[in-house]
């Protein structure tokens, strides 16, 4: 008779000729290469080559803002609910691990009965356990546990790249807000100016040095001006309750005293070389995880089509009394190791293999395509940053000349040196340059933001068990 099972002396040697085994008949899918190649410079030289820090919004010095960043990171839903799909994700591979571990299944039942003519009563109890272990020759399950794992991996890095988003949006939001404050502000007091310049022209038509043509014009003006308000208000509701809900709250949301613009430092973010931006963008690390995991799926697929053997075994119990159900030497038990191989399933395993290479070259694309959006997006933003911060000083040369002009023509006016149609064009003049002033100086801070998000925001991969 031929013996399946080994003898007890030959049973120690299983483990390691199992291993061998493993090692040796385990599909490995190796994983593609991008063939990309980062540039050796930015387009654009960064004012200097260190990296930002993790806390770059403190480089601005707004108390405020650092503030409701802290606020952001306790209170955003969209960070929460990325937080839960983290949480899935690990479940994930903690389930997907169980495949390599044997499973174990208990079970006891009591029975009582007899006949009711002669009085006669039996007990029966049953107890057994058995157990179950797939030997994973070919290296599907541990490849379903290594993808399970890349997705993990993935959803954190998902949440790094959402968070880092986040502190962009409510910096954005923070400065838009602070913008839009000075834009009214400069309002009523191009208002206020306005207002004066009427009550002038005004006393010169009653002493018959003007025209009523001259009194309509400077009215018109003032009400356009006042007809901007409203609007510049409305804006500054959009923008608070925007922020309100970037950090979790509600329209009830208390912000406090905006700083002014000029409160606020403008940074000059660095940026290290561009090979260096692969491994500080977590957006890039999760789309190269994400390649890990189909890579793990496509080797899973094609093990699939291979025999897997499962060992099987069983130990009972059987006992008329529940005292002797364990000590009863009388007790069955089984081993058993059965071999499955598919044989005809419509194509469904080989449809899977051809899904899941599929699948695979799309990750790969998917990767090809997160490191060029990020090497473009960083090198456009450093342009972006230093033609920010021209436009703003070539702005503010144009506002000193518009407010001398505006100045002059106030002075001529009066005189009666020049007709209110000049003193008119040269003060919208300056009005406009003060509020494209303001704009400037916006959109140069709303610079350093998008570069500090598109270098990463000055993360760094910490490893985590």
């Amino acid at each position: 008779m031929i013996q399946w099972w080994p003898s007890v002396r030959t049973r120690q040697f299983i483990p390691l000729t199992l291993a061998i085994l493993l090692a040796g008949c385990s599909l490995n899918t190796p994983v593609p290469q991008t063939g990309l190649q980062a540039p050796a410079q930015w387009n654009q030289a960064a004012d200097s080559s260190v990296w930002p820090e993790a806390r770059w919004w403190t480089q601005y010095n707004a108390p405020q803002l650092s503030q409701l960043m802290a606020q952001a990171r306790v209170g955003n839903l969209d960070l929460a609910s990325a937080a839960t799909r983290l949480l899935q994700a690990d479940a994930q591979l903690r389930q997907s691990g169980a495949a390599l571990l044997p499973s174990i299944d208990g079970s006891a039942s009591g029975r009582r009965g007899g006949n009711s003519g002669d009085g006669d009563v039996s007990s029966g109890f049953n107890a057994s356990l058995n157990a179950s272990y797939e030997i994973d020759f070919w290296g599907r399950n541990r490849a379903a546990v290594e993808a399970a794992a890349a997705n993990l991996n993935a959803s954190r890095y998902d949440l790094e790249a959402l968070a880092i988003t986040t502190d962009a949006s409510v910096a954005s939001s923070w400065f838009q807000l602070v913008e839009n404050q000075a834009r009214l502000q400069l309002a009523r007091d191009n208002l206020a100016a306005a207002e004066q310049v009427l009550n002038i022209v005004e006393a010169r038509y009653r002493y018959g040095a003007d025209d009523s043509l001259a009194v309509s014009q400077q009215r018109a003006l003032v009400a356009q001006l006042r007809a901007n308000l409203p609007a510049l208000e409305q804006q500054t509701l959009q923008l608070r309750n925007s922020l309100a809900l970037l950090l979790g709250q509600g329209p009830d949301f208390t912000l406090g005293a905006l700083p002014t613009m000029d409160d606020i430092a403008v940074p000059e973010p660095g940026a290290g070389l561009p090979s260096e931006l692969l491994n500080r963008r977590p957006d890039i690390r999760a789309s190269e995880q994400r390649l890990l995991a189909a890579n793990a799926n496509l080797t899973a697929a094609r093990a699939a089509l291979y025999p897997s053997i499962q060992l099987t075994g069983s130990y009972g119990a059987q006992s008329s009394a529940l005292s002797d159900l364990v000590s009863n030497p009388l007790n069955p038990w089984s081993l058993a190791a059965g071999l499955t191989q598919p044989i005809f399933d419509g194509g469904r395993l080989r449809a899977q293999v051809e899904i899941s290479e599929a699948s695979q070259q799309e990750s790969l694309i998917g990767y090809q395509r997160a490191i060029l959006d990020a090497l473009i997006d960083a090198d456009t933003a450093l342009g972006a940053l230093q033609q920010a911060r021209r436009q703003y000083q070539l702005q503010q040369a144009a506002t000193a000349e518009s407010e001398l002009a505006f100045e002059l023509a106030q002075a001529r006016y009066k005189a009666g040196a020049i007709d209110l149609q000049n003193l008119l064009d040269t003060q919208r003049s300056y009005f406009q340059s003060q509020d494209s002033l303001v704009q400037q100086r916006a959109a140069w801070l709303l610079a350093t933001v998008d570069l500090y998000r598109a270098l990463g925001g000055g993360w760094q991969d910490v490893p985590v068990s």
